[in-house]
């Protein structure tokens, strides 16, 4: 906007004036005597852009004012002035909408002012970004205005808010370096927004902003030594800070501005037993950490983390006494440990079984030490002995499964056994190993006319023969390695007395056979031998008188005789009781014969009697029982009585003789399929039969002469299957003379009864089943019940048999002999062979399960073979094969790029064995047999400079059996993934510059591109830098992180100081500018000195020289030449 002005110069002054025509025709006048002349420019014109440049002035003609020729004018070369830009700000306005409602549209606009009103209408279009860094307003191409509309905040709190503020913070276009001042008015402007509450309760249809606080856990799963993490989350960012109280009642702090935080929690501890578990975790409470309230605060469910067992070894070791005396006791000490002295004190009584399978140690329950001692081996000889050796051999215990891993160790300890000498004279306190030599008699008696035999033992067997001497001088041998040897001894001689008697033999030395002395030997007691009768019959027989008259004198002799002629001549008086009970005739002492009389019955009939007859019932004495065998020769003799009848009624006030009727059971007790019987007896014996009749009926007979009947068979209870013990009563109704004769006196005795016990008859259940069935389908099990010789199985309750198997249960009904149930046969995921189904009974209840008098179990087992049902077509396409689907999830909805992502590789069903899933990236996870899933962690993308936000896929591309076998139907699901987010890296652009040069020289600007964590910065295109001067360029080729340019320093005419030259980071320019996360312009100004260039001598300062030139070489002198 200034005029320049030029000075036009003549070498010398002339006498005239000199008129000089400029380049732009303007005229200027050197005066007369002057040697220059000024000449005013008009002015470029003022505006808001850059648009230096220069303005060239030549000198065209040069005239003296008289029109008078010069010898030799020359034109000087045209002159220019630099035209510098003034700085007309632009100003950048933002406005905003000064009041709304919460979650309401805020518009921002920008307006474009200059304070002369100059024109702003030359520029494309410019980009303004506020101060939130995401607002972005476009002033179209050519304008001075443009706007945008944001949504105000929606918070979460109850009551005022904060007003929404904002400001200028950058702009960019292709013309914000074109402008010579574009100033951002960087003054914030506020939007006040007003409350929009909440209705309702909290969570209960509520409109207010759902502030929700959920929790997971970091792993699928956490060994029981490890802390697991917990992750609290926000669905929204706050602008406070969150205090969430968690289920344990410990506190995690969601920092303002963030979404979740981390809480870690205490491990489940380490210890040596089996307890696999979870850790479940909740929010208890979330609130703002000032005491606001939120509209509508939701928390959400727990977060559980599986606890798996690490495999801890207790050691069981064991020790022994190192060294004892013979027979001394020896220690066995059991002692568990673990090499990370964890504790061992939750388990029950272990028992340890040592190597010899008869020592056991227990530890007991809760302690880590157990012991017992073992007598030391004792031998008989003098010298070294044997060490002890023993080591663990097993353990039992009902909680020997409850640790991770108990291990034996069977390192055999040894003791040393020390000889132990007997002292002192043997049998007599000595210490010695006991050798005793003893004898018995290996029958408790023998008949006299037998030899006894003896056995003389030893209490251990000897490493030599050992000669024993018998009291009697009989020598005997025990064999070495023996503990016994037989003796028979001479028998004691025949006899009719019993003389059983005794023969007693003792030990009377032992030796061994080679001389060798016993530490301490001992001798037993004699052993003695019962020696018993043979059996020489003495027969006594009875003789009578033939014949008396009723209540005549009979006499009786008793006569003793041995068909060996044997001497019957040392025994006591014998006495000998008739077959009346009453009648006794004794034998005197030492004699053969003796006699008694008695008076001749009077019998009960009416008429003849009959004969009295009697025979030897019994004999008594203090020699009865010496005989070996006193033989009653019970032959009856009969005395004829002639008849004296009887008086009276009989059976009221009667004097005749009572004939007494019983009966009696000839059993106590008779199983209930065992016919009992019963004897009816008489008090007397009868001249005629007597019929009896007894109370069920049944009639019968005591035949003459005898006192009782034959057996009465009465009719079996009855056999059967069940529990049913009773009773038999039978009783005697009536008894009559077999010809009608009237008895004096008839008296019938008390019935008699037999108890009837159970016979155990055997009730079968027997378990049968479908041979074969294909996979999945259904097997019938069938139990059956028999008896072998076809009893009745039909008087009992429901029956429930369990199989094998513990689920299985088959109900035989309430009188029934059969049930069966059905069963779903296995159905494997793979092809081949399946093995079959076995079961067997394995036990039975209901109510009558225990009437059975043995219900037998056939616990045979039955086997039912199941083929295979292979899969058809194409696995996944019409496929029947059991479905095994492995899939792949990603454990999180996304990742920043240099964390690494974890997913879960999944099986539909548990599988018998391994699985190997190779995914898309080659990598391998092994599914364990039993499990349902296995992790995987895939590699974090990476951390960058650069916008390169993206997605992590993961597929499966095979799974295998590890053992080869081949699937059914195997089908392998969709891929996952993991989106990627971009950290936020800076790289920072800074500017140097040369510090200091002379006027006219070269500097040097630098632009250097850094990032504080020295990450690379090599994936870009070229990026162009336009300083703060608008038209210095500084290009960072592709991929570099440096880049300069020279620029010329000022260079006037004059001479002082110069003004520096000083430059800053305008903008940035480039097709990857955009593709840095944050690429930060270091706008800090670089400085450079500018030194003077000095003048003359020999001046190197900067020519001002003014010329001329003739337009012509020659003109004619009538023209003017220029």
């Amino acid at each position: 906007n200034v005029k320049p002005t030029f000075t036009v110069h003549i070498n010398t002054a002339l006498a005239h004036d000199l008129v000089v025509t400029l380049s732009n025709n303007a005229t200027v006048t050197i005066k007369a005597g002057e040697t220059s002349a000024p000449y005013t420019h008009e002015a470029q014109g003022d505006d808001v852009y850059k648009d230096a440049g220069e303005i060239e002035l030549g000198i065209k003609s040069a005239v003296d004012v008289d029109g008078r020729a010069f010898e030799n004018l020359q034109l000087g070369d045209a002159a220019s002035v630099k035209v510098t830009d003034t700085t007309d700000d632009v100003v950048a306005k933002l406005t905003a909408t000064p009041s709304v409602t919460e979650g309401g549209t805020i518009t921002y606009t920008i307006t474009l002012t200059n304070k002369d009103g100059l024109p702003i209408d030359k520029h494309s279009a410019l980009t303004f970004t506020l101060s939130d860094g995401t607002t972005v307003i476009t002033v179209p191409a050519n304008s001075t205005s443009g706007f945008t509309t944001v949504a105000a905040p929606d918070n979460v709190y109850v009551g005022t808010n904060d007003a929404v503020i904002k400001s200028i913070a950058t702009v960019d276009g292709a013309d914000v370096g074109k402008f010579e001042n574009l100033v951002l008015d960087k003054t914030p402007v506020s939007t006040a927004v007003t409350d929009e509450p909440g209705s309702g309760t909290p969570g209960a249809g509520n409109e207010g902003d759902l502030v929700k606080v959920t929790i997971t856990a970091d792993q699928v799963s956490v060994a029981e030594n490890v802390k697991p993490t917990f992750t609290v989350h926000i669905n929204t960012a706050l602008a406070h800070d969150l205090v969430v109280t968690l289920s344990n009642n410990a506190t995690v702090t969601i920092k303002a501005g963030e979404t979740s935080a981390p809480y870690t929690h205490d491990a489940q501890g380490d210890d040596v037993y089996k307890d696999a578990g979870e850790i479940e975790l909740g929010v208890k409470s979330a609130a703002d950490i000032d005491g606001r309230a939120f509209e509508n605060l939701q928390l959400g469910d727990a977060a559980s983390v599986k606890v798996t067992d690490t495999t801890d070894d207790v050691v069981a070791k064991l020790t022994a006494t190192p060294s004892v005396t013979e027979g001394g006791a020896i220690t066995y000490t059991i002692t568990l440990t673990n090499k990370d002295g964890l504790p061992i004190d939750k388990h029950s009584a272990l028992t340890f079984t040592l190597s010899d399978g008869t020592t056991v140690i227990t530890v007991p329950a809760n302690s880590t030490i157990g012991f017992t001692t073992v007598a030391a081996p004792d031998n008989v000889y003098v010298g070294t002995n044997d060490a002890v050796i023993k080591s663990i051999a097993s353990v039992d215990g009902a909680d020997v499964g409850k640790f991770e891993n108990l291990v034996l160790d069977k390192t055999p300890v040894s003791t040393a056994v020390t000889d132990e000498p007997g002292s002192g004279t043997p049998g007599a306190g000595n210490e010695g190993d006991l050798v005793k030599v003893t004898i018995t008699a290996d029958q408790v008696s023998v008949a006299e006319n037998v030899k006894p035999t003896f056995t003389v033992h030893i209490n251990t067997a000897l490493a030599h023969d050992l000669v024993v001497t018998l009291s009697n001088n009989s020598v005997v041998t025990i064999k070495a390695g023996e503990t016994s040897a037989p003796y028979t001894h001479e028998a004691q001689g025949d006899d009719v007395y019993k003389d059983a008697g005794e023969i007693e033999l003792g030990v009377k030395s032992a030796a061994d056979i080679d001389g060798r002395a016993f530490e301490n030997l001992q001798l037993g007691d004699a052993a003695s031998v019962k020696v018993t009768d043979t059996t020489d019959d003495v027969i006594a027989k009875l003789t009578a008188t033939p014949s008396v008259t009723e209540g005549g004198e009979i006499t009786y002799t008793v006569t003793l005789t041995n068909k060996d002629g044997l001497p019957i001549d040392n025994h006591a008086p014998l006495y000998f009781t008739l077959s009346d009970g009453k009648t006794v005739i004794t034998v005197p002492a030492n004699s053969t014969t003796g006699f008694t009389t008695v008076t001749a019955p009077d019998n009960v009939y009416v008429g003849s009697n009959d004969a009295v007859v009697k025979s030897i019932a019994n004999v008594s004495g203090a020699d009865a029982w010496k005989f070996e065998n006193l033989v009653l020769d019970k032959t009856p003799v009969s005395t004829t009585v002639t008849d004296e009848p009887g008086s009276g009624t009989p059976g009221t006030g009667n004097e005749g003789d009572v004939v007494k009727v019983t009966i009696t059971a000839d059993q106590i007790s008779v199983a209930e399929n065992v016919k009992p019987t019963f004897t009816v007896h008489i008090n007397t014996a009868l001249a005629h039969d007597l019929v009896v009749t007894l109370s069920n009926n049944a009639v019968v007979v005591i035949e003459a002469g005898k006192t009782s009947s034959e057996p009465y068979t009465h009719d079996a209870q009855g056999d059967d299957v069940y529990k049913d013990a009773g009773e038999i009563e039978l009783g005697i109704k009536s008894a009559v003379d077999v010809d009608g004769r009237a008895f004096e006196n008839l008296q019938l005795g008390d019935a008699a009864s037999v108890k009837v016990t159970d016979t155990t008859d055997d009730v079968v259940a027997k378990l049968t089943a479908t041979p074969s069935v294909s996979e999945g389908g259904e097997i019938t099990y069938t139990i059956t019940l028999t008896n072998k010789d076809g009893l009745p199985i039909d008087n009992h309750a429901p029956l429930y048999f369990t199989l094998s198997d513990g689920k299985t249960v088959i109900t035989v009904a309430a009188n029934s002999t059969t049930g069966f149930a059905t069963v779903t046969a296995p159905d494997n995921v793979y092809v081949g062979t399946n093995d079959a189904v076995v079961k067997s009974i394995a036990n039975v209840s209901g109510a009558d399960a225990w009437k059975f008098e043995n219900l037998v179990l056939d616990k045979t087992p039955v086997s039912t073979a199941v083929t295979d049902e292979p899969g058809s077509g194409t696995p996944g396409t019409g496929n029947e094969g059991d479905l095994v689907k492995v899939t792949i999830t990603a454990d999180q909805v996304s990742v920043a790029e240099n964390v690494k992502p974890t997913f879960t590789v999944h099986i539909n069903n548990a599988l018998a064995h391994d699985l190997v899933v190779t995914l898309s990236n080659n990598a391998t996870v092994t599914i364990k047999a039993g499990e349902t899933s296995a992790p995987y962690t895939h590699e974090a993308q990476g951390d960058d400079v650069y916008k390169d936000a993206g997605e992590i896929e993961l597929g499966i591309k095979s799974a295998v059996d590890v053992d080869g076998r081949a699937f059914e139907n195997l089908q392998l699901g969709d891929a996952a993934s993991v989106k990627v987010t971009d950290t936020t890296d800076d790289v920072v652009a800074k500017l140097t510059a040369t510090p200091s040069v002379t006027e006219g020289g070269a500097i040097t600007y630098t632009i250097t591109l850094t990032n504080k964590d020295g990450l690379p910065i090599d994936k870009h295109s070229a990026l162009t830098f336009t300083l703060s001067d608008g038209t210095t360029v500084i290009t960072v080729p592709a991929n570099s992180t440096t880049g300069f340019t020279t620029v010329t320093a000022p260079d006037n005419v004059y001479t002082g100081a110069n003004d520096p030259v000083i430059k800053s980071i305008a903008s940035v320019d480039g097709a990857d500018v955009g593709k840095f996360e944050n690429l930060v312009l270091d706008k800090t100004p670089v400085s450079t000195a500018v030194t003077d260039e000095p003048g003359t001598p020999g001046n190197e300062g900067d020519l001002v020289k003014v010329t001329i030139t003739a337009d012509q070489v020659s003109v004619a002198e009538n023209v003017k030449p220029t």
